[in-house]
């Protein structure tokens, strides 16, 4: 569909009077999202998905550069997520990425504010996928009535830092272990002996300054006050989420 074509669409739904949204499967070159943004609901950031942690990555993690142009009444759309009971043609298998890959992918949809579409068949859903699905602190961070997308704001020794504002004042931190994923040959594959990897966040690096009261969201834990840096572990492929409240 072109351009002009969507605008008689987009100009037909608004004068409908239903609310309908229209979401464009574009797949347009980041060059032209200024023509689809602005004429859309949602609109496709690229290639159909699948599951594995290459196309998860360059799906998903690859964003940051859209973030500007998404939001309430626009949102950028990864495709439907991957876990579950998934497939590309007739025949389901269960998710290829890893638990941990899973919880980033997740993740990533929620600090992104993308649509989170079910991929999988509702009636075959396991406890750990209505684990992922259903936690409603990250829920509610993809749900946020700002609608601000995060942004990709560090990266160091493979770790994505991503930043989100919230409506309520507070901070969603993502650190995601990448692998340092298309730096070298080898972070390509999974060779299945990687080894989680602590992590010294530095609050000031991010802008941060002052005592945050810290709770990790996937664990729905309070993890205590801290000032100026937050030590965690974070397993490959994996993140931990955080939610910063500034605290006197």
């Amino acid at each position: 569909m072109d351009v002009a074509s969507t605008d008689r669409m987009w100009n037909a739904l608004k004068n409908s009077g239903r609310d309908i949204i229209l979401s464009l499967s574009n797949n347009a070159p980041f060059e032209k999202v200024n023509d689809w943004n602005r004429l859309s609901n949602m609109y496709r950031t690229g290639p159909d998905i699948k599951d594995s942690w290459t196309s998860l990555f360059l799906t998903t993690f690859t964003l940051d550069k859209w973030a500007p142009y998404s939001g309430p009444g626009h949102w950028m759309d990864p495709d439907m997520m991957i876990v579950g009971n998934v497939s590309i043609g007739p025949i389901l298998h269960p998710t290829r990425l890893t638990p941990d890959e899973q919880y980033s992918h997740i993740s990533m949809f929620s600090i992104l504010a993308a649509p989170m579409l079910i991929g999988c068949p509702i009636e075959q859903i396991d406890a750990f996928t209505l684990n992922l699905l259903a936690n409603d602190e990250v829920i509610a961070i993809n749900q946020d009535p700002l609608g601000a997308p995060g942004r990709l704001v560090k990266e160091i020794n493979g770790v994505q830092i991503w930043k989100k504002p919230m409506e309520d004042g507070t901070t969603i931190i993502g650190l995601f272990n990448t692998g340092g994923y298309g730096t070298n040959p080898a972070s390509y594959f999974r060779w299945g002996d990687e080894k989680s990897l602590l992590f010294d966040f530095d609050f000031a690096s991010l802008g941060l300054t002052g005592k945050y009261d810290i709770r990790d969201v996937w664990r729905q834990k309070s993890l205590g006050k801290y000032e100026g840096n937050f030590k965690t572990s974070i397993n490959h492929h994996g993140v931990v989420l955080l939610q910063l409240k500034g605290v006197k």
